[in-house]
Parts: structure tokens; sequence; C-alpha cells
């Protein structure tokens, strides 16, 4: 079973300061104010995150991070509006003017994470991201380059979102890949695929575990 996680600290990068210099969030200095604030949950479980390569809108690179919790008693209702003031000048921008449009549709996927695993757990959330969202852009990525220069960009945020044996146990646990696996259970699932060809529901099977698999190579390949 895949643990609910809670964001206490959102996704943070860097900006450019008045000089031009890249200014990085220091998220451990940022998360020691956090638990000056808050010493009731010092004996939680927290997961700082940090990636490398990651493009800000002012198109250098630099460090996407940011700070969880496990799902564990009054935490879970924890607002991160409560404390933006401890690192406001590094919130990951909302302004998506600049961006390409397959750069705004993973920006926007993965921004939708962490309220679907609020609401739903983190196992909803990661059917949702790698399970359909990610399959349905390689699919794209096969035809489209603009699409393919993004797949490592979104990579490097899908393993900021989850950890490393999130994303392992992902792929060990037999599932249901695409939209309709993810958003019926198994009987809606099966009412659907009854309604259409076998020959068509092969063909998806095929493509889907062919996507599932790339997925598989490009999320669980070492750094080194």
């Amino acid at each position: 079973m895949i643990i609910g996680r809670v964001a206490i600290i959102p996704f943070l990068e860097g900006k450019l300061d008045s000089n031009g210099q890249l200014a990085e969030p220091e998220i451990d200095a940022i998360f020691k104010k956090w638990l000056d604030r808050h010493p009731e949950f010092r004996e939680k479980k927290f997961h700082v995150i940090r990636a490398k390569s990651y493009q800000t809108d002012d198109g250098v690179d630099t460090i996407l991070v940011r700070v969880t919790a496990d799902v564990d008693g009054e935490i879970s209702a924890y607002d991160p509006a409560e404390d933006a003031d401890l690192y406001q000048k590094f919130l990951v921008a909302k302004s998506d003017s600049r961006r390409s449009e397959p750069q705004k549709i993973w920006i926007e996927q993965c921004d939708a994470v962490e309220k679907i695993e609020a609401e739903y757990g983190t196992e909803k959330a990661i059917g949702y991201l790698i399970g359909e969202k990610l399959l349905s852009f390689l699919e794209v990525a096969d035809v489209r380059p603009e699409w393919r220069a993004e797949i490592p960009h979104f990579i490097t945020r899908i393993k900021t979102i989850f950890e490393p044996w999130q994303i392992a146990q992902f792929f060990e646990i037999p599932r249901r890949l695409g939209a309709l696996g993810h958003i019926t259970d198994d009987e809606e699932h099966s009412f659907w695929r009854s309604k259409r060809d076998d020959s068509e529901n092969n063909s998806e099977d095929s493509r889907n575990l062919l996507l599932f698999e790339r997925a598989r190579e490009w999320l669980m390949e070492d750094p080194s």
C-alpha cells in the first residue's frame, strides 16, 4: 500500500535576483522555521524532496524542492497557505504565457496532483499522473517532437512529487492503465470494455503496455 502524504511546503524554485543571479530556495532553513512554528508536529515523518535540472519561467536551470509529511492525525488537515510568508518569493510561478503547449499541459497535470492526493490518496494520485497522463504524453510524443523534448522535464517533475520507492511500487503492482482504467472501478471498467469489440480492447491493451514499459524506463532510469 502506498502511504498518503500531505504537502506542508509546496513546490519552490530558484528565482533571479535584481543582479540577475539565481537564488535557490534554502529549503533546510525554511523547513527549520516551519518546525519552529509547529513544534506539535516535530515527531512526524517528513520528506524533503529535491530535483535538479528544472527550468524556470526565466529559462534557467535550478532546483525544484518541496516538503511533505506522511498523512497521520491532525497534520492531514494542515493548509500550507498558513505559512506562505516563509517562502513566498520562491513559489513556483503560475504564469504560463511563455510556455509551450506541451509544457503547459504537464505542468497543469503535475499541479493537480497535490489536490488529488489530498482528497483521494497517493494511490489515486500516482495512477492519475503516471498511469494516465504520462502514458498519454508519451503517446503524443511519438509523433510530435516538441512534446518529445519535454519528456525529461516532465519526468524530473514526477520524481519530485513521488519518492523512488513509491514509483517502483507503482510498476510492481498489476493495474488497469489509461484514462478508463484510472477513473473507473473494476465493475465499471468491465462494463465499458464489454461495449467495445475485442480487437479494439486488445489494441488498446497492447498500446498501453508498450507505453507503460516506456514510462518505467524513463522513471526507473539510474541517474548515475
